[in-house]
């Protein structure tokens, strides 16, 4: 007789829920709109405690950047006063950020932390978000804020106003020939600005801070109209409106301030938009940022013969402006088609803050900024008397290269100790040159710190010549002599030049590669344990998909 099946009893259900586990999921998000009043506004963020059946368990809000050293905190008075159920303590934390799974491993070793992605924080997000929306239908009713004053927001009018009468969609004939304009004294450079009003749907222009972001807005101009919500980054816009389509608010305060208008059809709209297409208070530099931008792009539009040429390809239209803002006199410096600025070194402090200040991180903005600072930078060098007999500078784009790649330094926090590493152990290991190189690769090292001295008086200058002493000529042949300091790749190449291929050459390095498939490698080729950067510079790859980036750019 078979035996009847039998319930768990409590205490085994309890047992088995236990050896499951409890999962809860956390996650930070910007919520969808600014606080004022507090100085500049800003979007707090917040941080979420869900449970694995979709209730939200504890929340935190603060102000951007500071969630993460409270997040270990937060997490431990969710367990004591979750919002949901008795207080209890998770077995697992899924988070999909990295660095919030770093914090609450540091602080809360007895939990498992697992770094995944986490779809039930981004739904509720999504909900939050779209209730938001919902709540504020409404719109901003003033073109005012505690930053923005009359006078201010008058001067922007004036602006739009003189913009929209050059009619300048009728000059700039495709919305995709974009200017490049840098306001130094805003800290805006090499921004891109497409004039829009071509197909008489919508009049005015929008602002990008860099080409790239341009270029994802045509992406998402795209999906919009395939009626998806793609990311849109942030910018400003202007916009010209029928007079009727405008907030009774808005028009009431237009009239009561005399604010400039050009016509019925041309009421104005000044917006700074932010990720996840979020409306953000104007400041008074947004502001003057839009209304340098509209003064320069009115001087320039009776130029229309010389915009054209520019855009069929002949010479680059290129101007500065000084424009008058509420804000005072600004130079603007105006490029078209869209190409970055060129860096002017004429102080010691414009190395230094320029570098220096570029973040060390993963974003690629940062890679991006730094990389043109430091080829306008090697630029100058190639043009100045120290460089005189250097054909191609190449030891000073090396160690710029090195120092960044290899050890997160620039020119500007390079100091010698870092430059005997680069010159020692590193040229020997990635860069294949022969021993014969090793003098007027010294030389032109000596060269380029005799450069930053002079030019802009480098603090660790004297040092780093120092170690450039005749002296490092014969160490850096031998190093370059020792078969035992060249890396995998390098091996190779040198061992293909060796057998007389030109490995200098992408057919010659084939050819060479071809000739040993199948065979030993050569007793000069020491199968060390591999590690990625063994293949140095020749597989930089995305360093060298933005410098074609940015070579395609210049071009169009």
């Amino acid at each position: 007789m078979a035996q009847r099946p039998t319930r768990p009893s409590t205490r085994g259900r309890a047992a088995a829920r236990k050896l499951a586990g409890i999962e809860w999921i956390g996650g930070i998000t910007a919520m969808p709109a600014y606080v004022t009043g507090e100085g500049e506004p800003y979007r707090p963020e917040v941080l979420l405690w869900i449970a694995s059946d979709g209730a939200v368990l504890g929340s935190t809000m603060a102000r951007p950047g500071e969630l993460l050293p409270m997040a270990s905190e937060s997490l431990r008075e969710t367990t004591l006063r979750p919002m949901f159920g008795r207080p209890h303590v998770p077995t697992r934390v899924r988070v999909a950020s990295s660095e919030l799974a770093d914090v609450l491993r540091a602080e809360h070793p007895q939990l498992d932390i697992v770094c995944a992605p986490t779809p039930e924080c981004d739904e509720m997000f999504a909900l939050f978000h779209a209730q938001m929306d919902v709540d504020d239908e409404s719109g901003p009713l003033s073109y005012l804020s505690t930053e923005v004053s009359p006078e201010a927001m008058a001067a922007l009018f004036t602006a739009a106003a003189s913009f929209y009468r050059t009619t300048p969609w009728k000059v700039v004939s495709d919305d995709q020939n974009v200017f490049s304009v840098t306001i130094d004294a805003l800290n805006v450079r090499d921004a891109v600005v497409s004039v829009f009003g071509q197909y008489a749907e919508a009049f005015g222009f929008v602002v990008f801070a860099c080409l790239d972001d341009f270029e994802v807005f045509l992406y998402a101009s795209d999906s919009i109209e395939r009626g998806e919500l793609p990311y849109v980054p942030p910018h400003y816009s202007l916009n010209f409106e029928l007079g009727t389509e405008l907030a009774p608010e808005l028009r009431t305060e237009i009239a009561a301030h005399r604010w400039e208008v050009a016509g019925p059809n041309a009421y104005p709209f000044f917006a700074a938009v932010d990720e996840g297409l979020v409306l953000k208070p104007l400041t008074d530099r947004d502001v003057t940022v839009i209304q340098a931008i509209a003064a320069a792009l009115t001087r320039v539009m009776p130029e229309k013969r010389a915009l054209r040429k520019a855009w069929r390809g002949d010479a680059p239209f290129v101007r500065t402006l000084s424009v008058a803002t509420h804000a005072g006199e600004l130079s603007v410096n105006l490029l078209t088609p869209y190409m970055r600025a060129p860096v002017d070194f004429s102080l010691r402090h414009d190395i230094l803050a320029d570098l220096a200040a570029i973040p060390w991180d993963d974003d690629e903005s940062s890679a991006v900024a730094r990389e043109a600072v430091e080829e306008a930078l090697l630029e100058r060098f190639a043009a100045s008397p120290e460089a005189k007999g250097h054909d191609v500078p190449m030891a000073s784009r090396v160690l710029v290269d090195f120092g960044a790649k290899y050890l997160r330094h620039t020119i500007a926090t390079l100091h010698a100790a870092d430059l005997r590493a680069i010159l020692f152990e590193l040229v020997p290991k990635h860069l294949s040159i022969a021993a014969s190189e090793a003098r007027p690769f010294v030389d032109e090292l000596r060269a380029f710190y005799t450069f930053l001295k002079r030019a802009f008086d480098l603090r660790q200058a004297d040092a780093c010549l120092a170690v450039l002493s005749h002296a490092a000529v014969t160490r850096l042949e031998a190093a370059l002599l020792d078969p035992s300091n060249f890396g995998l790749a390098k091996s190779l190449v040198m061992a293909g030049a060796d057998a007389g291929f030109n490995t200098q050459s992408i057919d010659g390095l084939e050819a060479w590669m071809r000739s040993i498939e199948g065979k030993p490698l050569p007793p000069s080729i020491s199968l060390k344990p591999f590690s990625p950067s063994d293949f140095g510079e020749a597989h930089n790859t995305q360093k060298n998909k933005r410098k074609a980036a940015a070579r395609k750019a210049k071009k169009k």
